[in-house]
């Protein structure tokens, strides 16, 4: 009877699934995509969202099709690019970082909405376990690593003391300064606070760090620095700075350093979100992800062209150095 009772089971779940599957294929879903930055800087997570929505089932052009929306830089056109995708009567809204997820809440018309953040997802959609305001995601926990960031800077300037923090002004990163200040303090560090709001201010910016004597830069993550990450690196060595960042993106520019989830996995793990949304499940329902993979990047050349010395301990911490 047990045996009889299993086989049942068994094969109730394999209909499910096969019913399941045949809904995937047989209908034509739209997913939005909407962000604050540039199709260029994130081309690479977007691949790998789209990868994984292929292994699940999903080609576009024939049962999915995703509808791009690029603010470059303009926040106050986010508003207007959510308002037209949700005017497309789209399944879903993947909305990565916090411009991109409040104008998706604000103005999406009840669409249901997957993220991909560094913010603190539990000031935007509660509870990260059953997560409400008909959003859920991915948080890289970008502002708990900042003890860790500035270990990494200590490690490479054990002499040095004055850090400054280059950051978004127009987004709400007043906790992850305050608590970065007070790592800190732990480490025996000073941290000077320098807001940028455009391209305009980030030479002076940078200007004021080296008049100020700052010995290193900490580039507080966000999708306005997504969208600038490249130059922050380019001004970071033109001003001689040595430089952390969240991504690995930024090393590969030309940054000195980056630590901090691997962000294509995020955009991963939000098709499968947007999957089990598709198939009728709320977002209400969808536990908020965490990241599991953590990596230390660091650029030698452009270590030697700052002309620092990487001790033997930061060559054996990271997981890749770019020669």
């Amino acid at each position: 009877m047990k045996h009889l009772l299993r086989g049942l089971l068994v094969l109730a779940l394999a209909c499910l699934t096969a019913v399941a599957g045949a809904q995937v294929r047989d209908r034509i879903f739209r997913v939005g995509f909407v962000v604050l930055s540039s199709a260029a800087t994130t081309d690479t997570w977007m691949k790998a969202f789209r990868d994984e929505l292929t292994k699940l089932g999903y080609e576009q052009g024939k049962n999915l099709i995703i509808e791009s929306r690029f603010a470059n830089g303009n926040r106050g056109g986010l508003k207007d690019l959510v308002a037209e995708i949700a005017g497309l009567k789209v399944d879903v809204l993947l909305a990565p970082g916090e411009p991109a997820l409040l104008a998706a809440k604000a103005y999406g018309q009840n669409i249901p909405i997957v993220t991909v953040t560094c913010d603190p997802l539990e000031r935007l959609v509660g509870s990260l376990a059953r997560p409400g305001g008909g959003a859920t995601g991915f948080t890289c926990i970008s502002s708990d690593l900042g003890s860790k960031r500035l270990g990494l800077l200590k490690s490479l300037l054990p002499a040095g003391r004055r850090i400054a923090t280059l950051y978004s002004e127009p987004d709400n990163l007043e906790t992850e300064l305050t608590d970065l200040e007070a790592a800190a303090r732990v480490l025996g560090l000073e941290i000077a606070r320098y807001p940028v709001r455009s391209p305009e201010n980030f030479e002076p910016a940078f200007q004021r760090m080296v008049s100020d004597k700052s010995d290193a830069l900490y580039i507080l993550a966000s999708s306005f620095a997504n969208l600038h990450r490249s130059k922050f690196a380019e001004l970071s060595l033109a001003y001689k700075i040595p430089s952390i960042y969240g991504f690995r993106e930024f090393a590969e520019a030309g940054g000195l350093m980056s630590y901090g989830a691997y962000f294509p996995d995020g955009f991963r793990r939000a098709a499968h979100q947007v999957d089990k949304i598709l198939r009728g499940i709320a977002p209400s329902e969808i536990p908020v992800e965490q990241p599991t993979r953590f990596e230390l990047v660091v650029n030698m050349r452009s270590a030697r062209a700052l002309g620092l010395d990487v001790p033997v301990s930061l060559h054996a911490l990271a997981d890749e150095l770019i020669e």
